[in-house]
């Protein structure tokens, strides 16, 4: 099969991880912070499982240092805090606004990893970021009110972090992984997961109440869509990683960064056919200055990588 429909693909599954997300929000939370936070305890049960399957597959997890394994658990709860503001940012505005920004995570990428790497930034990369930061900000502009045009400060607040953070993840994972096994090092991952969900559960009473109230309400339905979920971006990581063997990084990279396009398709498809799933604003002075915006993003991307 030809290496860009594999990488294509990826994406796509991403997307369709965008929509479950804001699906299980608007369901199952009251649109508040605490039953939106909640969420991620159900991240972290399946943490735990995805953990345990790596346990039983693989003998040698333990044949890490303890300073690695302290990182790789502290990645794990960082994990928790990227994924926490992510879901307050889709709780207040549309998915398909929200994705793009993590097109800036490779920018935070590189200025990271000259501080820990020693990597250095050519004049592409730093026109590249700038031009996804434009698009980013233009994004950030609500043009749904006639007259005057406000920013969404409160969606830059939660995704600034949150971009920050996967960023973050990365240096940590790399600088641990770099000579290692890679399923040992997501086996730690995992388990800091795990245990700020548990720290979650015991600790934030109201991220508590709110969780037990979802499993009442949703049940297995609940448990199923981020079990699923879960799988799914699973699924489109392995993908990715399959037509990176195929085809330079740097192209694969490119057509995972056409996700917010594909996103914003299909959150148009449901907002004709299935608007209990997803709904988008239609209306051409929001849609058309979010078109241009998302391209912007992927030119800055194209830049950025090439």
């Amino acid at each position: 099969m030809n290496w860009f429909l594999i990488a294509l693909v990826a994406p796509f599954l991403w997307a369709v991880v965008n929509i479950i997300d804001q699906y299980l929000i608007k369901k199952y939370t009251d649109n508040n912070r605490k039953s939106t936070g909640a969420l991620v305890l159900f991240s972290s049960l399946i943490g735990l499982f995805f953990a345990s399957l790596i346990l039983f597959f693989a003998n040698d997890v333990l044949d890490i240092s303890m300073f690695d394994k302290l990182l790789l658990i502290a990645s794990g709860v960082l994990t928790i805090c990227w994924v926490i503001f992510y879901m307050f940012a889709i709780r207040i505005e549309h998915i398909s606004s929200v994705v793009p920004w993590f097109l800036a995570v490779p920018v935070f990428g590189y200025v990271l990893g000259y501080f820990f790497f020693g990597e250095t930034l050519a004049l592409s990369q730093q026109i590249g970021s700038l031009i996804i930061f434009l698009g980013v900000l233009l994004l950030s502009l609500d043009f749904s009110n006639k007259g005057h045009t406000n920013f969404k400060w409160k969606v830059g607040l939660y995704m600034i972090p949150s971009c920050f953070l996967i960023a973050l993840i990365g240096v940590i994972f790399k600088y641990v992984t770099i000579d290692g096994n890679f399923w040992v090092s997501s086996f730690w991952e995992y388990i800091g997961l795990g245990i700020s969900g548990v720290f979650i559960y015991l600790f934030i009473p109201s991220y508590r109440v709110a969780f037990l109230q979802m499993i009442k309400i949703g049940r297995v339905k609940i448990f199923s869509l981020n079990f699923a979920s879960e799988v799914i971006s699973s699924i489109g990581n392995v993908l990715t990683n399959y037509a990176i063997l195929l085809a330079p990084v740097v192209m694969v990279f490119l057509v995972g960064s056409f996700q917010p396009a594909i996103l914003l398709i299909l959150t148009i498809i449901c907002t004709k056919f299935f608007p209990k799933i997803a709904t988008e604003n239609l209306s051409q002075r929001v849609l058309i200055p979010k078109i241009v915006s998302i391209l912007v993003i992927i030119l800055g991307s194209m830049v950025l990588f090439i």
